[in-house]
């Protein structure tokens, strides 16, 4: 396994990433983790004032009676660097979204860092003034709270932002904050998909695992194809260079998510590993 420590970086390790997450709480972590499993450069700063350092200990998240709050996020953390994702020790000061960067968003910090990104998830519990300045001043009032979004999908009135957990005002409970930051993760994968091509149906299925061997017998690429075709809005004219395309995608994501019995083996080996560091440790 890839050495993992669950401490946060001194500073990012690159000037651009296709999303970046401003907040470590159990949102900004579950978010990243979903992101970086769909490969998908993904930077989180960590360091605001922190809701869940207010809880004495963490005793409604499912699988934990009762866990230390530095415990939990130090966990959190080591899973996301696992999948990928960096975390840095550095506070946002500036989401900015300049014209330069057609679309993009340039992010500053009180470290005097600065990053560009695709896409950003606003993931931080108490604060957003950091996106005060985005359309002009009209997006965001400092310090109001919670940010305007669609809050199933925490999507915003800006293309490309969303906001997740507390701030999007969902319930500030950890379990109900990391479920929000994986839906908010979800749409923002689903609509990068939708840009590539694929419509909303086939855009929300990705991300399990299944036995190898699983898929890809007799009739089993047949059976893709009209699946494809069934999720086909009826309104919509889809060219048939497009319906291929997206159905040979399909089937490539489709026969990816088959692990191998020796991949199961190791990513559980991993996963005991990562309890045993950080969890069952003789302090």
């Amino acid at each position: 396994m890839t050495t993992v420590t669950g401490e946060k970086r001194s500073e990012p390790s690159s000037s651009e990433y296709d999303v970046a997450i401003v907040g470590g709480g159990a949102a900004g972590l579950s978010a990243a983790v979903f992101t970086s499993r769909y490969d998908l450069s993904t930077v989180v700063f960590d360091r605001g004032p922190s809701a869940i350092h207010r809880c004495y200990n963490i005793e409604n998240y499912l699988g934990f009676v009762g866990i230390d709050p530095q415990q939990f996020l130090q966990l959190g953390r080591a899973h996301a660097q696992y999948e990928g994702c960096e975390i840095v020790d550095d506070f946002v000061e500036t989401v900015e979204r300049p014209d330069s960067l057609d679309g993009g968003f340039r992010i500053e910090t009180q470290q005097d860092e600065v990053v560009t990104a695709t896409r950003v998830i606003g993931a931080s519990a108490y604060t957003a003034d950091y996106l005060s300045s985005l359309d002009d001043g009209a997006f965001h009032e400092p310090g109001t709270h919670p940010v305007e979004c669609d809050t199933e999908t925490g999507r915003t009135s800006i293309d490309g932002l969303y906001v997740a957990g507390w701030l999007s005002g969902e319930p500030h409970q950890v379990i109900i904050s990391a479920g929000h930051g994986a839906r908010v993760a979800k749409s923002l994968i689903t609509d990068l998909r939708v840009e590539a091509g694929f419509w909303d149906e086939v855009a929300s299925y990705w991300d399990w695992r299944v036995e190898g061997g699983t898929y890809g017998d007799a009739g089993w690429n047949e059976h893709i194809e009209e699946w494809v075709a069934e999720t086909i809005p009826d309104e919509a004219s889809i060219a048939d260079e497009r319906r291929e395309r997206v159905t040979e995608a399909v089937i490539e994501e489709r026969r990816s998510f088959q692990l191998s019995e020796e991949g199961r083996e190791q990513r559980t080996t991993d996963n005991r590993q990562l309890l045993e560091t950080h969890l069952f440790t003789d302090e």
